[in-house]
């Protein structure tokens, strides 16, 4: 796959207003591969940030960056890529607090963040789809409701079933998208947390989407498919007249009745 050339396709068929994300979760790190991402023009972080946040660089302003535990400011980020161990104030549910009624309810919410097995993961790069130099695994999207919906339908294009969304309004990003996304090899969404709006400029109209790589072909397959279906943007019907734009097949029988009294 030209990964250049499958960012031009996505974009002209969502025209998204930051830049798709491709990520690379690597089992191993040591000085070497260091060095090689450097070379390949991929930069660590100055000092400690959230998983969201070298997200965000990367989709804003073209940053390629790389990071291992070392490089992380939110514990949760941490753990959620497999960084980093559990530690006994998330396990405790005393972290996620703030949000639930008691700790006990706080615990059983920390308990489904969905999360990769710890050590299975030891560095982490991320790129603009376009610019990485690197076979992703994954790639992480940011839409309005309506790009997330032709991305959805374009993931099912070849597909029975539905796509499931799960949130517990925390943890969006790195635990309900990219953790979530790696561990199924599915299609993942997620709503942007507090933090990540925070720190991390996810604007109030956006929802985040993670593909596996080995789907990724087959959704641009899915929304060229459907484009004529369901274009983007989708032209404004009316808000107060039937909508007699829409096939004979999906019209009740009063409204098909309507129609041709009109006409």
């Amino acid at each position: 796959m030209k990964l250049s050339k499958a960012y031009q396709d996505l974009n002209t068929l969502l025209r998204l207003r930051t830049y798709p994300v491709a990520v690379k979760y690597f089992p191993n790190f040591d000085e070497d591969l260091e060095a090689y991402l450097m070379d390949e023009g991929f930069v660590r972080p100055r000092e400690p940030l959230n998983v969201c946040q070298i997200i965000g660089l990367a989709r804003y302003y073209l940053r390629p960056s790389f990071f291992t535990v070392e490089d992380m400011a939110c514990i949760v980020g941490a753990v959620a890529v497999g960084l980093h161990p559990m530690p006994e104030n998330m396990k405790s549910g005393y972290i996620a607090l703030a949000m639930r009624k008691d700790q006990d309810l706080a615990r059983k919410f920390i308990e489904t963040v969905p999360r990769i097995k710890y050590g299975e993961v030891k560095a982490v790069a991320c790129a603009p789809l376009h610019l990485t130099t690197l076979d992703p695994d994954q790639v992480v999207v940011y839409g309005n409701s309506v790009q997330v919906m032709r991305l959805i339908q374009a993931y099912l294009w070849d597909k029975a079933g539905r796509v499931r969304l799960s949130s517990g309004g925390e943890y969006g990003l790195c635990g309900d998208v990219m953790a979530q996304s790696y561990i199924t090899k599915d299609l993942a969404l997620g709503i942007p947390c507090v933090g990540e709006r925070m720190t991390a400029m996810a604007g109030d109209d956006e929802l985040s989407v993670g593909i596996p790589i080995n789907a990724f072909n087959s959704v641009l397959e899915g929304l060229e498919s459907t484009k004529m279906a369901a274009p983007y943007p989708i032209p404004f019907g009316g808000v107060n007249q039937t909508p007699d734009y829409l096939p004979e097949y999906y019209l009740t029988e009063y409204a098909k009745k309507r129609i041709k009294e009109r006409d």
